[in-house]
């Protein structure tokens, strides 16, 4: 666990660009899902959403936010921001390979 306390500025940057990639594949593929009848939303916040460009829009707006507030938190507690934004880049991960698994066995 050593190695989350050795993460400089610019690789914190890197995770928070890579969660912001994340979870704008997670909207772009989950919008193709839905709308092509190949899966569904499982959120109930945002089934309302999927298949129009309010998703999008509001998870990239919502990350945005959600690195923004992550970044603050990083220039005062480093650890606790690092830990957070590791976990929630590994999550929408899976979250990704989910998606990708059902898109793969709906073809």
């Amino acid at each position: 666990m050593s190695f989350v306390t050795n993460l400089t500025a610019v690789q914190m940057r890197c995770i928070l660009y890579l969660l912001l990639a994340l979870v704008v594949a997670d909207g772009i593929l989950s919008n193709f899902l839905v709308s092509q009848d190949m899966g569904y939303e499982l959120n109930p916040f945002l089934k309302g959403l999927v298949g129009g460009e309010s998703l999008l829009l509001l998870k990239v707006c919502g990350t945005m936010l959600a690195a923004t507030l992550l970044w603050g938190i990083y220039k005062r507690a480093p650890k606790a921001a690092i830990i957070c934004s590791l976990s929630f880049a590994v999550l929408y991960t899976a979250i990704l390979y989910w998606n990708t698994f059902a898109f793969l066995l709906a073809v």
